[in-house]
């Protein structure tokens, strides 16, 4: 059976998913909750449940009941290989960008500490290591939140795209959000009074639980009293909460290299991509004078051994980036 993905869907109940076959008497591998989405790869005959025989096969040989999903979606099929496809000039070839799509929180302010001494030079890529369910959306906004009550200056990202600014925002004016930070090109410390910072939804590194493959955030592991996830002797993490957020091996990347702190990472999604790359270059068009697509930095670059933000998180979930892949992407699309 091939495991490419042909549709989504979401569970619409708590439900069993049965391993190796789509049958009631077949092994549970895991019980997914209600609103969780699935990956299918085909649909197939099995036991019927309620008169319904139907079942989604989904990857590493798991079967899901479909009377117990909802809201199914075709994924379309990639093109053949030999086929070219005719593209049209993008609006960066045309010497078009568009304004992203911010929008600002109305009951958010975050605190400027001053104006930037040369004006605003780059971008700091973070992850906000928060929850992702049930809404992004919300997540991301709660985060702007407290980034208020703290004093710090950012933007966020959720994972549906949308990008979050507080209320009266600066470009040209500095707050904190890098903390202890050097800049790999300058040797200047304190970066925030030079970079934006933009906080990306994502649970951050993930530990493999003791359930094969599950894999959890911090936030539903089990963990010490000073708040660090306690492991096995395998490096496995005990699940809090089987209803709580957690990912399945086929929604994670192992990865290391380049600024990425070697570990299991949730990619950021298409859309947060797509946000993040057209942020950087309108800023680039905004500010040619201090810009630089060279000055996008990760978190972990100006802070190593510290931050492992955005680690293997950056790219989208078919592509992994280093950021030096990003920068070489960004100035590709600025050409």
């Amino acid at each position: 059976m091939t495991d490419q993905i042909i549709a989504r869907a979401r569970t619409n109940t708590r439900v069993n998913v049965r391993a190796g076959a789509a049958k009631l008497s077949a092994p549970i591998r895991e019980t997914l909750a209600s609103g969780t989405e699935i990956f299918i790869t085909a649909t197939v005959a099995g036991d019927k449940v309620a008169g319904n025989d139907a079942w989604y096969a989904c990857r590493g040989n798991v079967f899901v009941w479909s009377g117990a999903c909802e809201d199914y979606r075709d994924e379309p099929a990639p093109p053949a290989d030999d086929v070219d496809d005719a593209e049209r000039p993008s609006r960066l070839e045309l010497g078009e960008v568009m304004q992203p799509d911010f929008e600002t929180l109305d009951d958010v302010f975050h605190k400027v500490r001053g104006y930037r001494p040369n004006g605003l030079e780059g971008l700091i890529v973070h992850f906000d290591a928060a929850r992702t369910q049930p809404s992004s959306d919300r997540t991301t906004a709660g985060v702007m939140r407290y980034g208020a009550e703290q004093g710090y200056h950012y933007g966020g990202i959720s994972r549906s795209g949308r990008i979050f600014l507080p209320q009266g925002f600066s470009w040209e004016g500095w707050g904190y959000h890098a903390g202890k930070s050097e800049c790999p090109a300058t040797g200047r410390k304190g970066v925030s009074k030079y970079y934006v910072g933009f906080e990306l939804n994502n649970p951050g590194l993930l530990y493999p639980a003791v359930q094969t493959g599950v894999f959890c955030p911090w936030f539903n592991a089990r963990r010490d009293d000073k708040g660090r996830v306690e492991l096995d002797e395998d490096g496995r993490c005990t699940r809090l909460d089987e209803n709580g957020e957690w990912y399945r091996d086929y929604e994670v990347r192992l990865c290391e290299g380049g600024n990425i702190t070697k570990g299991w990472y949730l990619p950021y999604s298409a859309e947060q991509f797509d946000a993040l790359t057209g942020i950087c270059i309108w800023l680039s068009r905004q500010f040619p004078d201090t810009f630089s697509l060279e000055r996008v930095f990760g978190h972990d670059e100006v802070s190593p051994g510290r931050k492992s933000d955005p680690g293997g998180a950056m790219g989208t979930p078919t592509e992994l980036m280093t950021m030096q892949q990003f920068r070489d992407h960004l100035g590709q699309l600025a050409q």
